[in-house]
């Protein structure tokens, strides 16, 4: 699956199959720019996002533990997240740790959400537009007592090896809890986290009489409508909780 994202004035980043970064034009064929990303070191990018508050593109990159950066009008790829060990810690962006981050995306807030495969986690990354860095900090939100199964407040619950996280249009979060074969789901202000498809309990009748959830790996909103892919396909949620 080829990765890239819109970028302001209609431009198109791609990550390819994961070992480069192209610039594109508005007309999405012509190439502006190469990305060097030799930084990388033959790893592969997972994920990217563009940042609004950053003004930057994020890129995830699961084999070193790490996100990397790329800023307009520059030539390369640069280390931006995680000191490279696997790990959880939060705090500032240079001294965390990370251990797999294989999805990440941006709130209507400017917050990065993302998903640490290896350490069963959803954080998230802020960013204080009054410092002249941003002063970016990392906060784990659910995983913080390692992996497992457990709905209720987001300070308890737990994942496992989740793949895929969204942000819903009122601001809610799911994820694709890959290991539990679950869809889970985040209210940010409520601080609460529920099951809303599947789990290692579920039976045929969580999403209709003919599927059960195997191994979600995506999630992904489209005209106001919820879709999962697992290991048998891609399947409609029920639009009720978009």
């Amino acid at each position: 699956m080829e990765l890239s994202i819109g970028l302001p004035d209609g431009l198109l980043m791609s990550a390819g199959d994961g070992t480069e970064l192209t610039l594109y034009e508005a007309d999405h064929t012509t190439v502006r720019r190469r990305i060097n990303c030799s930084v990388l070191e033959g790893a592969r990018i997972a994920d990217i996002v563009w940042s609004h508050k950053l003004s930057a593109v994020i890129a995830a990159v699961p084999d070193k533990n790490q996100l990397f950066r790329w800023d307009p009008y520059t030539d390369a790829l640069q280390e931006y997240g995680g000191t490279g060990e696997p790990g959880r810690r939060d705090g500032k962006i240079a001294q965390a740790k990370f251990a797999a981050t294989v999805s990440i995306t941006e709130a209507g807030d400017g917050k990065l959400w993302l998903v640490d495969k290896d350490s069963s986690a959803l954080r998230y990354i802020a960013i204080d537009t009054d410092r002249p860095d941003g002063d970016p900090h990392v906060v784990t939100v659910i995983g913080r007592h390692g992996a497992g199964y457990q709905d209720g407040p987001a300070a308890d619950a737990k994942l496992a090896r989740p793949e895929d996280l969204q942000i819903l249009y009122d601001g809610s979060v799911v994820v694709a809890d890959t290991g539990n074969d679950a869809i889970r789901h985040l209210d940010p202000s409520a601080g609460e986290v529920f099951t809303i498809y599947g789990g290692p309990d579920q039976d045929g009748d969580d999403l209709d009489e003919d599927v059960v959830l195997q191994a979600p790996g995506r999630v992904t909103v489209a005209d106001s409508h919820l879709w999962v892919e697992d290991a048998n396909g891609r399947h409609l949620l029920e639009p009720r909780y978009v």
